[in-house]
């Protein structure tokens, strides 16, 4: 997607959440889905930067929730110019309750051992944490869940990890987005439920859109001019939207304060 944006002429920043590759972690904090100052901080960054420059967003599943999250909260005073979610598990409790299920457990113990994994890397920043912490559960965790519970959900004040859940799912999020927002999902991801998608809530919002296709995956869409060793079928599909509402942008600036009311825009060929 880097290169494909770079090829459009776009200047494009990459946000790994700590401890992602291979960034530093420098206090005993990692990333969670309800945290969203390191996302105000480089959105921040880059406005300062370039202050003449539409700023667009685009996140893959966590990164999705986050910066869903992050539109719904900033809401009328967001500084994208649009965004696009790929792969977002949308409710973090009912994909809690499938990664537990059948074949699922594979990608929870990946995911889980991905987790440890950076965790022991910097475990020395945890070893005199006190209070709720579960030290052990996190470094061995055998669920995604274990590691929330043990570390994630102390980390960022929250009672168990089912409140972690509830409250740091950006289904919640959609109606209060005014920023336009692509949202792209698989109905047989088996990370970012189908069941979970607030479909009423985006039909109802008039800057959302959703694109659900029938396969995918996680991530994958081996479909396209592309396939199957080239870029996903969404590559350019994003980079088509994004680069719409720019166009629309510069030629309608007037109008920019309010995208939602230009029904062109959500007019999209897939």
């Amino acid at each position: 997607m880097l290169i494909r944006a770079r090829s459009n002429g776009w200047r494009v920043v990459v946000f790994n959440s700590r401890g992602c590759g291979d960034s530093p972690v420098t206090t005993p904090q990692f990333y969670s889905a309800s945290f969203l100052g390191d996302m105000r901080e480089v959105v921040s960054h880059v406005t300062a930067r370039y202050p003449n420059a539409n700023l667009y967003g685009v996140g893959w599943s966590l990164g999705a929730n986050i910066l869903v999250r992050y539109l719904g909260q900033e809401s009328h005073n967001c500084p994208l110019s649009g965004a696009v979610s790929l792969c977002n598990p949308f409710n973090l409790v009912v994909a809690d309750e499938d990664f537990r299920k059948g074949f699922n457990i594979i990608y929870d113990k990946a995911l889980s051992k991905a987790l440890c994994k950076i965790f022991k890397k910097h475990a020395l920043l945890f070893e005199d944490m006190g209070g709720e912490y579960n030290i052990p559960m996190a470094a061995n965790a055998k669920s995604v869940r274990e590691f929330d519970d043990g570390l994630t959900r102390v980390s960022f004040g929250f009672k168990s990890v089912d409140e972690y859940y509830s409250n740091s799912s950006s289904s919640d999020s959609i109606k209060h987005v005014k920023t336009p927002l692509l949202c792209i999902q698989a109905a047989n991801d088996p990370i970012a439920p189908n069941r979970g998608i607030p479909r009423e809530d985006i039909k109802e919002n008039p800057n959302c859109l959703l694109v659900v296709t029938p396969k995918g995956g996680h991530l994958g869409w081996v479909a396209g001019d592309e396939a199957p060793l080239g870029a996903p079928w969404t590559d350019p599909l994003v980079m088509d939207f994004i680069q719409h509402l720019e166009r629309d942008a510069i030629t309608a600036p007037e109008t920019n304060c309010n995208p939602g009311s230009k029904e062109a825009l959500y007019h999209l060929e897939v």
